[in-house]
């Protein structure tokens, strides 16, 4: 008998950012130095994580669109692997990826549609793995791992004091963990009721503030708000 899986895909409201990921993919090919514009992706996520976390990877990443809107309908959901998690494959990955796009961009120095062809080629081959791994594990599977989204998390608030601003998960402390259901539809495949009670919110570094936790709370007792 087939055992039932545990995490599942919750439909959300919002814009489909994707195109913006398609249109570039398309565009670029044909005019590489539209392959600059990643630079937006590559310093936004980081800068807005200083204050507010993981925000950008939730809410602005064309790619984390792509993942939760449209590959998440046929994802079969299981597990992340733990070892993408570890800060030393996480590390590794920083790493292979700066220096393979280092090694490109010293050759491409200087010729707009040659640095721009870097961008686009790197965003092209981590899109594929990512779109591969959805569909082995889970959409947010590169997410999981992804260089961008692993300094986010590095600079992430991690204490309290919080920013001004900053948005967290709140869970209230009458719930109970027994449902689990905000960790069944977590993009993360993360686990927001173990902060129950816990005045500063949910602050593990790689939640990125969807809020399909919220949603899916079945007695609403799980909060997305902003620090004053």
């Amino acid at each position: 008998m087939a055992t039932q899986k545990f995490h599942r895909y919750l439909p959300v409201k919002g814009y489909p950012l994707y195109w913006i990921l398609l249109a570039y993919l398309v565009v670029g090919f044909f005019y590489p130095v539209v392959g600059l514009l990643a630079l937006i992706c590559m310093i936004a996520p980081v800068a807005f994580a200083v204050k507010r976390g993981r925000w950008w990877c939730g809410h602005a990443c064309p790619r984390g669109s792509l993942y939760d809107r449209v590959l998440a309908k046929y994802s079969p959901h299981r597990p992340i692997p733990k070892f993408v998690r570890t800060f030393g494959f996480r590390l590794f990955m920083v790493i292979f990826i700066f220096a393979m796009f280092g090694v490109q961009m010293f050759f491409a120095w200087g010729d707009p549609d040659a640095m721009g062809r870097v961008f686009w080629t790197i965003i092209l081959v981590t899109t594929v793995v990512g779109v591969v791994l959805s569909f082995v594990y889970a959409p947010r599977t590169w997410c999981s791992f992804c260089p961008m989204g692993t300094l986010s998390a590095w600079v992430s608030p991690r204490h309290a004091p919080l920013p001004k601003g900053f948005m967290n998960i709140r869970v209230a402390d009458t719930c109970q963990m027994k449902c689990k259901s905000c960790a069944r539809v977590c993009p993360m495949q993360l686990e927001p009721y173990v902060s129950r009670g816990n005045e500063a919110g949910y602050l593990h570094a790689d939640c990125i503030k969807c809020g399909k936790c919220v949603a899916a709370c079945p007695i609403k007792i799980m909060k997305l708000k902003k620090d004053n």
